[in-house]
């Protein structure tokens, strides 16, 4: 979009560099809503969601994605999602008002899970869209530097990350590269187009680099040693979470099961016919669910 947009980009300071945004809505009115993207994607994916939301709400680009590049990012160290946890907690105690929605999708669902505990007095609501949600043993060894290298190079979604072509000669070389290939197949292209005006930076030389350096977003799909559980607990009652199972899911039902017994009064949802990046495909199905929280949120 380049004209009448529906945000305004801002950058916010964290306890080691800034952190960049989107702000939709009323930019004097105080933000009702704090949503964290998918791991590889970047907050301006998602912005034919907010556009139609009702709802001052700022999207960031989490650490690593988009505009977030003077955050330090560290490969060999990542074993967990706690930094994200921790990007999420620092930014709402010091950016958002006293009660607020927390919404995410996939990494960005499960890092809202893990800040519940410390936001705990401030949420009005949650909406996590298909978390990763994976068993003990799996996140156990992901604790351990050689497992780790080993998922990088053994399965699918990371080794095909570590190895995706990343820079340019320019915005539409990136666009005919990625169009109708990998998580792209069957996405409209007006997704993706929002995916490349996000996500790509030009260097000196004048070529184009994907933002999101890939062996950053492969080494978050290794790094699996948190415990959504435990966090799980703290979410507020007026919470949905929406799993989806087409192609393949990110849970099973004794662990949806699990989820939902450490905090029974939130719904806990799962779609067959949904795949896992329903809401950039289907932005009007993610509306109607941040808004039916929305409409429950005391602030």
């Amino acid at each position: 979009m380049t004209e009448n947009l529906p945000y305004v980009r801002e950058t916010f300071a964290l306890r080691d560099g800034p952190i960049s945004a989107l702000r939709f809505g009323d930019p004097d009115a105080p933000p009702r809503l704090l949503f964290l993207h998918a791991n590889g994607f970047h907050a301006h994916c998602y912005q034919r969601i907010f556009a139609a939301l009702d709802c001052p709400a700022i999207v960031l680009d989490m650490r690593g994605h988009g505009q977030s590049q003077d955050l330090p990012t560290d490969v060999g160290a990542l074993t967990n999602w706690h930094i994200f946890r921790d990007d999420a907690i620092e930014f709402a105690q010091a950016h958002m008002p006293k009660r607020f929605v927390l919404a995410g999708h996939s990494f960005g669902s499960v890092s809202g899970i893990l800040s519940a505990p410390a936001l705990t007095a401030n949420l009005a609501g949650y909406v996590g869209f298909d978390p990763v949600t994976l068993p003990a043993y799996f996140r156990w060894v992901s604790g351990f530097r050689f497992w780790r290298e080993s998922f990088k190079k053994r399965v699918p979604i990371a080794r095909n990350a570590g190895r995706r072509k990343s820079v340019f000669d320019s915005p539409e070389a990136a666009f005919e590269r990625y169009q109708g290939r990998g998580a792209f197949r069957g996405m409209p292209d007006e997704i993706l187009r929002d995916y490349i005006e996000g996500g790509l930076r030009q260097v000196e030389d004048g070529s184009w680099h994907l933002a999101c350096d890939p062996k950053w977003e492969q080494a978050i799909f290794a790094a699996q040693h948190h415990d959504l559980f435990e966090a799980a607990h703290a979410l507020p009652d007026n919470s949905r979470v929406i799993y989806a199972g087409k192609y393949g899911a990110v849970s099973t039902p004794g662990l949806r099961r699990a989820l939902q017994r450490k905090q029974p009064n939130i719904s806990v949802e799962f779609d067959p016919e949904l795949a896992h990046l329903f809401p950039l495909n289907h932005p009007d199905l993610a509306v109607k669910a941040l808004q039916s929280v929305l409409d429950k949120a005391v602030f």
